[in-house]
């Protein structure tokens, strides 16, 4: 094994002293950090767990809903806001009031009866606490079918005759089918534009705020104008009257048209606060060089911007997206240090201006017990916890979204589980039909059951932490997909990749640098007894991962190779893994470049294949015990602990 090399007492520290980003073609570009063995006590930090294998894990004993999906006792029910099951008439405004009146009473659960309700615009749940809850699954169903017109453009918000204020959101919604360009207008006056890009995918709103207009057009009457520009060169219009008022500020709450229902959380508040010192991996304390405005007990962020210096070293060709980030609670206050009740999982360096930001999420609210089908395909999907903290969906059944099903973005210890997901509307690409975690950390997935899903299970955008287990995936691929995702398990599921849903055919695939749509990933992904099987390799790292931990899975492969790893992608541990190989000529492991260093592949069985074990550049540091067998099927291993994230909750303490 490469020896770790010190500086001044301690490791080189990723993305800290070396910045070079390049070195000789053998090497990564940075100093491994994550391949620890159990006993180099002096490297542990509280982010590591020495497994029972001799392996050291992440540590995911702070996952999902703290304290597990509470009971939470009604509060009201939509009926008694007028909305009524299998009548065809519009309950959104009926369980829009049902929430609000929840969350003013401190919160509670919402309860919708059996039968078929009916949702003809959004709902968005800003309190505390609630948790809409049917009869189950099978008995209360919601139909979400809000539509735009097929001849011309609405305006979402605001409504005819209303005054406009600077923080009034103008928001025209359109047809997507082909859209290339969309065009608010206040009479003659162009507000803003919006332009199809390569990710645009099925986009049918856009919106600008009246600060943009007011001050440049006199107060009073106007006509606040739409132009949607469609690709074979057809336009739709729309307009509605409004009142210019610049001393108005609109308090009127507008549903997030992002999901058919959305928890919505106030997202970060304040300046941003520079840490004084770098962020180490496994630090609890962190120096700022202020901590004005910070009390015991707040939620907040930090965040390494992804500078030239970063993008530089790991090679990252994308230029945009999020990647170095995490959220945490501040638990004491000393001086210039804030103490937080979690270990950093990454490195947060002061020379890439990383910050901390106070947040103010959404917490403990979720949705139980129902079905969810959207009739139209428009771009909104079914469930989303947008900056919210301890919240779940449970027993929900979503059919034919129109971007993802149940989804975190922004969120922290959120959990979802004995779901299913089925189909999507749209799946052109542009980020849909995904399950599973977007800048999120430390949540769970368990018991979900999906199909003809894009990219599920999935990870990405500074992701980390996250589990997603026990669960199955038709006709999907696994993806940790853009973002520097890190520390994230995928344990005890099945997924059944194929193409067709717009997936890319492997069983599992990881974004490489040079991809300027998603960027590489990051540290320590752990796959953990998993059954994949995939028409292209089983699992495909395109570089700059560092100790990613393959165990106990089956891999059966129509072409390629078990495992296929480039770039920089070095210091795994491949161990006691069965590849069933069907094509006849590809090794069980290719370490195409030769910086693909410092591998472990132990204990593993290959069936059929070359009959070649590792091919490419690079060579293991450790090989042994490996078989290579016959072509035919293959049982799965068995390991002696099933579940690594079950054995963390008995074994290791939780008091962090």
């Amino acid at each position: 094994m490469r020896p770790h090399t010190l500086v001044a007492g301690c490791l080189i520290l990723f993305g800290i002293l070396n910045t070079s980003g390049a070195g000789p073609a053998n090497t990564p570009p940075w100093e491994g950090q994550y391949k620890i063995k159990p006993s180099e006590t002096d490297r542990m930090t509280p982010a590591d767990v020495p497994g029972p294998d001799g392996i050291v894990y992440p540590n995911w004993t702070k996952c999902g809903v703290q304290g597990g999906i509470p009971k939470i006792k009604a509060a009201t029910s939509v009926g008694e806001f007028g909305g009524e099951p299998d009548d065809n008439i519009d309950d959104s405004a009926a369980l829009a009031r049902a929430c609000e009146a929840a969350g003013k009473m401190g919160g509670g659960a919402v309860l919708l009866g059996q039968g078929t309700y009916y949702l003809d615009r959004p709902v968005t749940v800003r309190h505390d606490k609630v948790v809409i809850r049917g009869k189950g699954a099978g008995k209360t169903r919601l139909i979400f079918r809000y539509s735009v017109p097929d001849d011309s453009i609405a305006f979402y918000s605001p409504s005819a005759g209303s005054r406009v204020g600077p923080n009034t959101r103008l928001e025209m919604h359109c047809k997507p089918a082909n859209l290339a360009k969309m065009t608010i207008m206040i009479d003659d006056k162009v507000v803003g534009t919006w332009s199809r890009s390569k990710h645009s995918g099925n986009t049918f709103n856009f919106s600008v705020y009246g600060r943009d207009a007011v001050g440049k057009l006199a107060d009073g009457p106007h006509k606040l104008k739409g132009i949607a520009e469609y690709k074979d060169g057809t336009k739709l219009t729309g307009q509605i009257p409004i009142v210019l008022d610049s001393a108005f500020r609109d308090n009127r709450p507008v549903a997030d048209p992002r999901a058919a229902i959305t928890f919505a959380g106030k997202g970060t508040v304040g300046g941003k606060l520079r840490l004084a010192d770098d962020g180490k991996r496994g630090d609890m304390k962190l120096k700022l060089r202020s901590t004005e405005g910070l009390g015991v007990g707040d939620c907040i962020r930090i965040e390494a911007p992804a500078t030239d210096r970063w993008k530089k070293l790991t090679r990252n060709a994308c230029k945009w997206g999020l990647y170095r980030m995490y959220e945490l609670i501040v638990t004491g206050i000393e001086g210039k240090s804030i103490i937080v009740n979690q270990p950093l999982r990454i490195e947060f360096p002061v020379i890439d201006g990383a910050y901390i930001q106070k947040l103010v999420p959404i917490r403990r609210c979720g949705i139980e017990g129902l079905y969810l089908e959207q009739t139209e395909n428009l771009w909104i999907s079914g469930v989303i916890f947008y900056n919210g903290w301890n919240c779940w969906a449970k027993d929900v059944t979503v059919k034919k979204c129109g971007r993802f099903p149940v989804y975190g973005s922004s969120a922290k210890w959120c959990e979802i589980r004995d779901c299913v997901f089925d189909d999507a509307w749209f799946k052109g690409g542009g980020g849909t039909a995904y399950t599973g975690w977007d800048r999120c950390w430390d949540c769970l997935i368990e018991n979900v059951e999906t199909f003809k899903m894009r990219h599920a299970p999935l990870f990405q955008w500074a992701a980390s932490g996250c589990v997603i287990r026990k669960s199955v995936f038709h006709e999907s691929d696994g993806q940790w997909h853009a973002g520097w995702t890190n520390e994230n398990l995928i344990e005890q599921c099945v997924i059944e990749s194929v193409r067709g849903h717009g997936g890319y055919g492997y069983g599992m695939w990881a974004s490489p640098p040079e991809d300027t749509a998603h960027g590489p990933n990051g540290p320590r992904n752990v796959v953990y007894n998993c059954d994949v099987s995939s028409p292209r390799a089983g699992l495909w790292m395109g570089g700059m991962n560092e100790n990613w931990l393959i165990l106990h899975n089956r891999f059966v492969v129509d072409s390629g190779p078990g495992v296929f790893a480039k770039t920089s992608s070095f210091d795994h541990i491949i161990k006691n893994n069965v590849f069933v190989l069907k094509d006849g000529k590809s090794p069980m492991i290719s370490l195409t470049t030769a910086d693909c260093i410092g591998t472990e592949v132990v204990g593993n069985k290959l069936y059929g294949g070359s009959g070649k074990l590792v091919s490419g550049k690079a060579e293991p540091v450790l090989a042994g015990d490996n078989e290579t067998l016959p072509s035919g099927p293959a049982g799965r291993p068995t390991p002696k602990v099933p579940s690594i994230y079950e054995w963390q909750l008995t074994h290791v303490k939780r008091d962090m």
